[in-house]
């Protein structure tokens, strides 16, 4: 379609953003997600793209996609390469208790995703009412009901979380490939190639051979096919793993499978193994309130969603039970922090690992590329002027004169606008210099990542990012803001009235510091 620049706007920060189709792309627990949704105010043709609308928001939005689309994407968005490690998390909670963690962790951040959809609409209502443009963004809700130290708030753990989520990405990969690299009974290819080698070194020449190079690409078009890719991939590991784990190792059936099951024990032993270990990474799943706006704004009717939310947790967090529960009946006290561990390095099997590996290897630039934007809108000095602009976006026609109207004011005077000149020779000003502060931006935020995947398995960085970034953002947030509207006199809360908004939010802060506090002492604090 045409190239159409909108004027954005994120925590002051003035910038350009050239729209343009795609599809909506997520392999695994949470990421970037990018929706392809139609412009009303021209040609059919003009894109206004959402892919960064945790951060910033577009001016017209008019969703394509059904309820049946978004319900897929939600369920891809939870389930991934966290499922995997689903397993250790009802060995330390038990069967009974881990199910009843999944359970209430998916009700709760159902209930706080239809808040927040509520809120949105309220406030891009009364926006709208007011001649300002809507909300379409979690970062533009928060500034607009509880201001601007909470929309400061969003935007860190947004990106947070998706530097969280690359780190453990980075994990997954470097304990997958050490299984195979360490096993001397096995003659896969990673062990003859590279034997013996800990997941330490896997992770540091993946993140400097591959992650660095792969993060300093601007288009993401050739990643398309991960998708795809990532739906095999996981449903093939799943199924590959309750396949072997029934019929090989231990095997016996499904009838013994089941007997084992009733053998494990059915509640935790403590506190700190209820949080310390594993409710930080039931929320790493479902969790996804940061991606909420994203996937409403690509639907083409947003009333939905309500239904597209209960069918996707649900639905999810069924199948995750039965698999969570059939994998600690077979491996018992040794199951692995990812179970993928406890399986053998056959021919099939080291395919399988190596697949997954390869998925998420081309996931991880696109997750990374949200924090990456973020960090560019905030780092980039206004030096660059519009090299900054026209770069970061891959603009490819610009008029020789573009004014951005400042949605902010809608006073007539000169301080409205702000008239960018933008002539043929733009991209011969510092080119040099713009690449070097990305890459410098690319390889400090991949250093990083690298950094968070040290502080111990994937389980650990799992529930670390899950239970604090992304608690914060379900359990905390969504509360507050549907509190500060109804005491505005603008909406009606539920039978629970304040009370229930406030032990809700209760509920969130003791997550967060329950899991921060037992993850600390028991995982990185010798």
């Amino acid at each position: 379609g045409k190239s159409l620049v909108r004027r954005k706007k994120a925590l002051g920060i003035n910038i350009v953003q050239l729209s343009e189709r795609e599809r909506l792309i997520n392999n695994s627990s949470p990421t970037l997600l990018s929706a392809s949704i139609s412009n009303n105010e021209g040609d059919d043709e003009d894109q206004c793209s959402i892919g960064t609308n945790t951060v910033s928001g577009c001016e017209t939005i008019t969703g394509t996609e059904s309820s049946l689309s978004a319900t897929t994407n939600l369920a891809k968005c939870i389930c991934g390469a966290g499922s995997f490690a689903l397993p250790h998390v009802f060995l330390e909670q038990g069967i009974i208790g881990g199910t009843i963690a999944l359970i209430t962790c998916g009700a709760l951040a159902t209930y706080t995703m239809k808040s927040m959809v509520n809120s949105k609409l309220i406030v891009s209502n009364s926006n709208i009412a007011k001649g300002e443009p809507p909300c379409t963004s979690y970062v533009q809700l928060a500034g607009s009901t509880l201001g601007s130290t909470f929309s400061k708030l969003v935007f860190s753990l947004t990106l947070s979380a998706s530097l969280g989520v690359c780190s453990s990405y980075i994990v997954f990969i470097g304990q997958t490939l050490e299984s195979l690299s360490i096993d001397p009974t096995s003659t896969n290819i990673v062990r003859q190639i590279f034997p013996d080698l800990s997941a330490f070194y896997w992770e540091a020449w993946v993140s400097a051979i591959f992650l660095f190079p792969l993060c300093l690409m601007r288009s993401y078009k050739i990643f398309a096919f991960t998708s795809a890719l990532g739906v095999v991939a996981v449903l093939g590991g799943i199924i590959v793993t309750l396949a072997n784990g029934i019929f090989q190792d231990p095997g016996g059936g499904i009838t013994v499978a089941l007997q084992h099951v009733a053998q494990q024990k059915m509640f935790p032993t403590s506190l700190a193994a209820a949080f310390g270990g594993s409710f930080g990474t039931v929320a790493f799943l479902f969790c996804v309130n940061f991606l909420t706006f994203p996937i409403m704004n690509s639907m083409t009717d947003q009333k939905q969603f309500g239904g597209a939310v209960t069918n996707a947790v649900f639905g999810t967090a069924f199948f995750n039970i039965i698999f969570a529960a059939l994998c600690v009946g077979f491996y018992g006290d040794q199951t692995q922090d990812l179970v993928l561990g406890n399986l053998g390095n056959g021919p099939y099997l080291s395919a399988l690992k190596l697949l997954l590996c390869i998925d998420l290897l081309f996931t991880f630039p696109i997750v990374f590329s949200s924090g990456r934007q973020i960090a560019e809108n905030a780092l980039i000095p206004t030096d660059f002027g519009s090299n900054k602009i026209v770069n970061m976006l891959d603009v490819v026609e610009l008029t020789p004169l573009t004014t951005f109207d400042d949605e902010d004011n809608n006073n007539d005077n000169d301080n409205d606008q702000q008239t960018f000149k933008m002539n043929q020779n733009l991209s011969e000003q510092s080119p040099l210099l713009l690449s070097v502060a990305r890459g410098a931006i690319a390889a400090g935020g991949v250093l990083i990542c690298f950094s968070l995947a040290q502080i111990g398995g994937f389980g650990t960085v799992a529930n670390l990012v899950g239970g604090v970034a992304q608690g914060t953002l379900a359990f905390i947030i969504p509360p507050l803001v549907a509190v500060t509207l109804a005491r505005r006199g603008e909406s009606v809360l539920d039978r629970g009235g304040e009370p229930g908004q406030l032990i809700l939010g209760l509920f969130g802060v003791c997550v967060v510091a329950l899991t921060s506090y037992f993850t600390i002492i028991g995982n990185i604090i010798p």
